[in-house]
Formats: C-alpha cells, sequence, structure tokens
C-alpha cells in the first residue's frame, strides 16, 4: 500500500478502473464471462486460398484473417463470403504492390520547402495550425540530418505529428521501411493512427515467438513465383514495436537494414565473448583513435578518420563529413610523400568524449599496441577506401551489395584508373567490379590477392590458395 500511496496518479487509475467495470456491469449479468465484441471484428487479411467444394465443384475462397485484440497466433481461415469486403481490399492492393529492392538516397538540405499549409491526408484530416508548425520544424530537422525531439503536452497530436511526418518523407521517395518504438500500452494507437491519416502498410510487432513467425511470414517479406520469401523485399512501410522487443535483441529486426553492419563484423569476427554491436562500435573507435594518434601522414586522411570517430552531437550526423572533399585525392603515401603542414582543427588531449574511448585504458595488450602503432597507416588509409568505395562507386547500392546480388546486375560507377596494366590476359571491366564490390563487401584488397592469378573457368590449386589467405590475428 506505501508503494500505490507514493504514485501521484493512483487515484485516478482508481477511478479508471471503477468506470470501467460499472460499465462491463451494464453489459453482462454476473453469472455471464465478459466477451470483446473486437473478436469478431477483422483486423487484417493476412493470405488468401482457392480451394474446390468437394459437394458441388464450385470454387470457394477462403481468407487467413487475423481477429482485432487477438494475437496473430489465433488467427483462423475464414470464407470469403464471411469477410468484410473493406478488408479484402485492402489485402488485394498490399498483394498487388511490386517489391521495392531499390532505396532512395536521401535529399540534399536544399531541397527542404516550407508547407505553408496542410495538405489533405488520408480520409480527408489535415493538421492544425501549430501542428502543421511542428511537422516542418521535424521535415527540417530529417532534411538537415539532424536528430531531435518532439516535446508537448499531452493530447495535442505529436503521434499525428510524427505520423505525418512519415508520410511526407514517404512522399519525397524514401519509403520505408520505417522503424517505430514505442511504449506497450501506445502501439495500438499508433497503429490505427497509421491507418486514420495514412494509405502505409503498417504493422505491430509484437507477441509470441508464434505470433511473430506469423508476421515474418505473412506481413515482412514479399514471395517470389514459388512462394519463397524475397529477402530485402519489404511488405510493410512501418513497423510498430516495443523497447522491449528491440533490447531482448530480437534477430528478426536485426535483418532489418537500418541496423548497420556492426551484427557483420559480429558474425564474421572470432570473439572470446559475446560481444553487442555497441561493444564492437566502441572497440572500433577505440582502435582508430589509437591509430589517429600514431599516424604520421596526410593531414586531409587525419581531418578525415577524426571526423568520422566523432560521436555526433544530439545523434547529429557531422555535416562535413557528409561533403567530405579530398577522397578523390591522391594520398601521399611512404617517406617519399611530400610533408603537408599541420591543419588538424582538433586536439585529441582536450575533447571530452576521448575519455570513454581512451586507448591508453583500454587497450592493454603491449604486443597488441606494438603491432597497431606499427600499422596504424594501412588502418587509416584502409578505412579511407572503404567509406570512398560505399560512398562515391557503391553507393545506392551498398545494401544489395552485401546481401551478395549478381554484380552483373548492379549498376556502380567505376572510377577512371590511372593504370590500364591488367593483372591477367583475361582481366576486363567485369573483373573489376567484382573486386571493388568484393573489396567492399568483405573489407581488403589482400583478401583477393591470390585470385587475379586465376584463369577464367579453371579450378584454382587450394593449397596455395589457402596459404593466401592466412589471416593475422590482430587484423
Amino acid at each position: 500500500m506505501e508503494q500505490l500511496e507514493k504514485d501521484k496518479r493512483i487515484h485516478q487509475k482508481i477511478k479508471r478502473f471503477k468506470t470501467k467495470h460499472a460499465q462491463m456491469r451494464h453489459l453482462f449479468q454476473e453469472d455471464e464471462e465478459p466477451f470483446n465484441p473486437d473478436y469478431v471484428e477483422v483486423d487484417r487479411i493476412l493470405d488468401v486460398s482457392h480451394s474446390v467444394d468437394k459437394d458441388n465443384g464450385e470454387p470457394v475462397i477462403y481468407y487467413l484473417v487475423k481477429w482485432c485484440s487477438l494475437p496473430y497466433e489465433d488467427a483462423t481461415w475464414e470464407l470469403k463470403e464471411d469477410v468484410d469486403e473493406g478488408k479484402v481490399e485492402e489485402f488485394q492492393k498490399i498483394q498487388n504492390r511490386q517489391p521495392r529492392l531499390k532505396r532512395m538516397s536521401r535529399p540534399s538540405a536544399s531541397s527542404w520547402k516550407k508547407l505553408e499549409e496542410s495538405r489533405e491526408y488520408n480520409n480527408g484530416n489535415t493538421l492544425r495550425e501549430y501542428q502543421l508548425e511542428g511537422v516542418n520544424w521535424l521535415l527540417f530537422n530529417w532534411y538537415n540530418r539532424q536528430n531531435c525531439i518532439l516535446a508537448d503536452e499531452m493530447g495535442l497530436g505529436k503521434t499525428i505529428q510524427s505520423i505525418t511526418l512519415l508520410s511526407e518523407v514517404y512522399a519525397a521517395g524514401i519509403q520505408g521501411p520505417f522503424l517505430v518504438i514505442a511504449p506497450l500500452s501506445t502501439i495500438t494507437n499508433w497503429e490505427r493512427e497509421f491507418s486514420t491519416w495514412t494509405n502505409m502498410n503498417a504493422i505491430v510487432y509484437h507477441g509470441s515467438l508464434a505470433s511473430r513467425q506469423m508476421i515474418q511470414q505473412y506481413e515482412m517479406y514479399f514471395k517470389d513465383e514459388k512462394d519463397h520469401l524475397i529477402p530485402g523485399a519489404y511488405k510493410f512501410d512501418a513497423l510498430i514495436t516495443t523497447f522491449e522487443m528491440v533490447l531482448s535483441d530480437c534477430p528478426e529486426l536485426r535483418e532489418i537494414s537500418c541496423w548497420g553492419r556492426w551484427r557483420d563484423i559480429l558474425s564474421h569476427a572470432r570473439c572470446k565473448r559475446r560481444l553487442s554491436e555497441r561493444d564492437v562500435e566502441t572497440i572500433c573507435r577505440v582502435i582508430l583513435v589509437f591509430c589517429l594518434l600514431h599516424y604520421r601522414g596526410d593531414e586531409n586522411i587525419k581531418s578525415f578518420i577524426w571526423e568520422l570517430i566523432t560521436p555526433p552531437e544530439n545523434g547529429r550526423e557531422p555535416q562535413t563529413l557528409l561533403n567530405h572533399s579530398g577522397l578523390s585525392i591522391p594520398v601521399p603515401r611512404g617517406r617519399k610523400g611530400k610533408r603537408v603542414k599541420a591543419q588538424s582543427t582538433f586536439d585529441v588531449q582536450k575533447v571530452e568524449w576521448i575519455r570513454k574511448y581512451n586507448p591508453d585504458t583500454l587497450l592493454l595488450d603491449d604486443s597488441y599496441r606494438k603491432h597497431l602503432k606499427h600499422q596504424c597507416n594501412k588502418v587509416l588509409l584502409r578505412v579511407r577506401m572503404l567509406y570512398y568505395l560505399k560512398q562515391e562507386v557503391i553507393g545506392e547500392h551498398a545494401e544489395a551489395v552485401l546481401k551478395g546480388a549478381d554484380i552483373r546486375e548492379v549498376d556502380i560507377w567505376m572510377p577512371e584508373m590511372e593504370q590500364q596494366e591488367v593483372p591477367a590476359a583475361w582481366w576486363d571491366a567485369e573483373a573489376d567490379r567484382s573486386l571493388l564490390a568484393g573489396v567492399f563487401k568483405h573489407g581488403g584488397f589482400s583478401l583477393y590477392k591470390p585470385m587475379i592469378f586465376m584463369r577464367r573457368g579453371v579450378r584454382p590449386d587450394l593449397n596455395l590458395f589457402s596459404s593466401s589467405l592466412e589471416l593475422n590475428v590482430h587484423r
């Protein structure tokens, strides 16, 4: 009782409980078990099945129905005649969509235009004046790649403003998938507002393992002609889930591309203990800080690495990194390279965030520190190379390349080569493209050195190939 009395909202909670209880007593007799009418209302149609009536031979159509207020695992097959026609039309619209495998890039900041008046959204809904101002502010921050928090009193439509923001982004060509993380008590409201204000397909990802498996099977991915799921071809536009679902390290959500490449490192690295994606990010930042302290090369590279590893302020991506100049300029290498006067605008020792990633306290193995110090130039140049590959060569096709797309079907930009000498007589532009995609996907050219000596269509010498791919444990 003492804990309840400390809750400032306890009186409101008791009042709401009594009101709800009184309403239920009017609906049911004391000896009756309360029944929720939502249980017989169609929420979504998940699938369709065509059959033939055994008695008369006529075609019969069944729909797999997910009912309101019930989990996916309680979905049932129902006759077409028993299903709301409006829900059938919604299902058919989703089914008739074409899978979107190509992802659009975010527009530049200069593309932002203020909305002078609210457009008419789904069901004739329009924004109030103060809500329009909030959406304009959210859009401005999105175009400028700046995170933000919309704070206001309850009941003024923060959910609606957030959803209409996504609707505007969707209209600009960035058609998801969007991730909405909300408290469990509000996810139903989020789903309802999505359907009220937009035509986007929003799904709620929550529930037992059986329910989540059904969501994956019927709601998340498009299927090919053989009824196989198409990876990366998301059927939904927005996915609504809870904090707990994300924190539980749900493997299905990690498959969605918006979670970054840390999971790739985790899957390929042979770590002695289980590491989270945040652990891997911390390790990478510490290593790059150490290399930066001992780097004796070009100042442009030094500035670039510093901008890359600096944690964004308030979640904001560094603006200078987005338009980083000098990526295409040849880098002085070795002792013959010209010395460049110090142009750094940063002081490692005076930066507050460096304490969290201080290599003096986190890199304790002397032999590894010695090795890393010897290889620091190579590490930073390789990071620069991979960034260049992603930003200027692979570009918007990065996701497709990482998922193993046929490089012949990927339209990537090929930089002009200063050296026309090729490693083998059969080497052509297709081999150049494959090499660049492979280096981007796996992180280094050294893995591909033995490949350039192979003849096309001939099985390589496995002994030579294996010995060439031996990896240093410190790499």
